[in-house]
């Protein structure tokens, strides 16, 4: 009987083998649609950067200069577009759960949602205003409660998608997407954090470029991830419930 280390072993590597699978596949969609992804981030990097430029040195006469759509800031183009990738997301998770039957989606789904309404139109901040100002708190504590509010959320849609889930590639996909949304946490919280702790001691279009740039390439990632495995559904990769030590095999969209 296999010990638990080994399982372990091979979910992880299972887990590796269904990301990548996910993330880079041989269909002319998915390899348009990544490399037009990748292009407009580049592009709106490279905007950043120049407007960030402009701003430092005060160069008045430059095109970017005063342009804060161009900077990462809330209705700004890198935002917009940001946007836009996660109601992407969230519409082919919702599509993946109902063509398919598979209902741990429609998890993915709501988290998705959660994050554009946060993202958007500043879901957490909202709930601790409002109870903050209900229950008199200080805007630190209001903007704590909010901020666990929306986690609490996100966290039952995914409590309640993976007691649905059936197989254990589905499994391990599931697991790829909570990865995922932990490294975007991380960028969005972790980081932030960091931002505001080193302040005026650090570059602040560095520090913006690894939060909000990491958030952009998270999401992008996931979009992408997403993309694929709506794909892949045309022709599964493995069959499910097949056991966790058995033999890995590939298959190529054609």
């Amino acid at each position: 009987m296999p010990t638990a280390a080994y399982l372990m072993t091979h979910l992880s590597t299972r887990c590796v083998w269904i990301a990548s699978d996910y993330l880079i596949l041989p269909h002319r969609l998915h390899r348009w649609f990544a490399l037009v992804v990748s292009c407009v981030i580049a592009l709106l990097i490279g905007c950043f950067i120049a407007f960030a430029f402009a701003e430092k040195h005060h160069l008045e006469n430059a095109f970017f200069y005063g342009r804060l759509e161009f900077s990462f800031v809330d209705g700004g183009y890198p935002e917009l577009f940001a946007y836009g990738l996660e109601l992407l997301s969230c519409t082919i998770f919702l599509w993946v759960a109902w063509a398919y039957h598979k209902a741990h989606w429609y998890a993915w789904a709501g988290i998705l949602f959660v994050i554009f309404l946060d993202d958007a139109f500043k879901l957490h901040e909202t709930i601790g205003h409002v109870l903050g100002s209900e229950l008199g708190l200080p805007s630190v504590v209001s903007d704590l409660i909010g901020f666990a509010s929306t986690g609490l959320l996100s966290m039952v849609f995914w409590v309640l998608g993976i007691r649905v889930v059936k197989g254990d590639d589905e499994l391990c996909a599931y697991f790829v997407f909570t990865a995922y949304f932990a490294i975007l946490i991380f960028f969005g919280v972790g980081v932030d954090a960091m931002h505001g702790l080193l302040g005026s001691n650090t570059s602040q279009t560095l520090l913006t470029l690894i939060e909000d740039g990491g958030e952009l390439l998270m999401t992008a990632v996931m979009n992408l991830s997403a993309l694929g495995m709506w794909l892949r559904q045309r022709q599964p990769m493995v069959a499910d419930n097949m056991p966790i030590n058995s033999i890995f095999s590939k298959t190529v969209i054609k």
